[in-house]
C-alpha cells in the first residue's frame, strides 16, 4: 500500500514509519522538518505547508497515496493558549485543506486523522470510562482545535465520499518522546539522577489523578490496523481502558532504577486535578479491528527509562 504521513518527523511519526516500512508499504511524508528516519526507511519526503493547498495537491498527485495518516498539528498546550488563532489555523484549517486536496487528487483515498482524548475535557468528571458517544467539553485551545478538526473531517468525509477514521488517542509514551509528558518527564529525571547529573530528588505535585496510558508500540499497532483494514468512517478511542494513578507511574520508574531517590512534595505544584479520573473505553476499535494493547505496562516503562538512560 502507498501511504503518506503528515507530521512524520515527530515522536509518533518515527515509530509509525518503522512499522509501516517493516510491513512492506511504500511511504511518503509531508513535514516542515526533516528526520534521518526518512532516509533510513526510504521515505519520499516533501517539505510543504498544510495550509498551501496547491502544494499539497502537487504532493498528493505525485505520490498517489491510498491512505493518508494525518499527524501534523500544533500539540503544545501552552503555545495554543499563547497563539490560539494560529493553533486553529494549523489544526483545523490544515485538516480541511488536506481533505479538500485529497478530494481533488486522490478521491478514493482513506484518511486517518489523529485527534486527542483532551476533547472530552470536563466530561471525564463523570468518573466512568469515556465512550465515543459521550459529549465533549474541551477546556483549552488545543483540545478545542482537535475536536473541531475531527468533527470537520467527519463532515467532509460525507461530502467528498472519503473514508475518514478519527482516532481519539489517550496518553501514550515510549522511547523518543520529548519532555512535557508525565512518563517522559519522570523517566528523564530518573535517568539524569542515574548519570549523576541531578541530585537524587524528584519534586512532584499531586500524584492521585488516574490516567489512561498506552505504550507507543500498541498505539502504532492501532494506527496500522486502522490504515490497513476496512473500517467504517467514524471516531475511535485508542486507549488501554485501565486507570493508573500518576503515583503508580512514578513508583514503577523508581523501582526500575538502581538508585535510591527521594520523592519530595512541592507545595507550589500541589494543585488537585480538576478531573481526577480520565480513562477511555476501547470497545469500538476492538470490535472494528480486533486491536487491543499487548505491551505490559512495566515493560513499557523499562524501555522508556532505558532510552533516556542511553541519551
Amino acid at each position: 500500500m502507498k501511504i503518506l504521513i503528515t507530521g512524520a518527523a515527530g515522536f509518533v511519526g518515527g515509530h509509525l514509519i518503522k512499522a509501516f516500512a517493516e510491513r512492506g508499504h511504500t511511504l511518503s511524508a509531508i513535514d516542515l522538518g526533516t528526520s534521518s528516519i526518512f532516509e533510513k526507511y526510504g521515505v519520499a519526503a516533501h517539505q510543504a505547508d498544510l495550509l498551501d493547498k496547491e502544494a499539497i495537491i502537487e504532493v498528493l498527485s505525485e505520490e498517489k497515496p491510498e491512505a493518508v495518516v494525518h499527524l501534523a498539528a500544533i500539540a503544545n498546550v501552552p503555545f495554543a493558549w499563547a497563539c490560539p488563532a494560529k493553533t486553529m489555523a494549523v489544526n483545523v484549517g490544515g485538516t480541511a485543506t488536506l481533505l479538500e486536496s485529497m478530494a481533488e487528487a486522490v478521491p478514493t483515498g482513506k484518511l486517518l486523522t489523529i485527534g486527542s482524548s483532551d476533547a472530552y475535557g470536563l466530561t471525564a468528571k463523570c468518573g466512568e470510562p469515556l465512550t465515543e458517544d459521550m459529549p465533549c467539553q474541551p477546556q483549552n485551545p488545543y483540545s478545542i482545535s482537535k475536536l473541531c478538526a475531527e468533527q470537520l473531517s467527519i463532515q467532509l468525509a460525507g461530502k467528498y465520499g472519503i473514508t475518514v477514521l478519527a482516532a481519539r488517542s489517550f496518553n501514550h509514551f515510549g522511547p523518543g518522546q520529548k519532555p512535557g509528558f508525565v512518563v517522559s518527564d519522570f523517566a528523564s529525571h530518573v535517568a539524569a539522577i542515574e548519570r549523576g547529573e541531578q541530585e537524587p530528588v524528584i519534586s512532584v505535585g499531586d500524584l492521585t489523578a488516574a490516567r489512561d496510558f498506552t505504550y507507543i508500540d500498541d498505539i502504532i499497532a492501532a494506527y496500522v490496523a486502522m490504515t490497513e483494514q476496512d473500517i467504517p468512517t467514524g471516531i475511535y478511542n485508542i486507549c488501554s481502558g485501565k486507570p493508573r494513578r500518576i503515583e503508580e507511574v512514578l513508583q514503577g520508574l523508581l523501582e526500575l532504577s538502581g538508585r535510591s531517590i527521594e520523592v519530595r512534595k512541592d507545595p507550589d505544584r500541589m494543585r488537585p486535578s480538576e478531573v481526577p479520573f480520565f480513562v477511555g473505553d476501547s470497545t469500538k476499535i476492538f470490535e472494528a479491528s480486533g486491536w487491543q494493547p499487548k505491551t505490559d505496562f512495566r515493560d513499557g516503562l523499562q524501555k522508556t527509562l532505558s532510552w533516556w538512560c542511553s541519551k
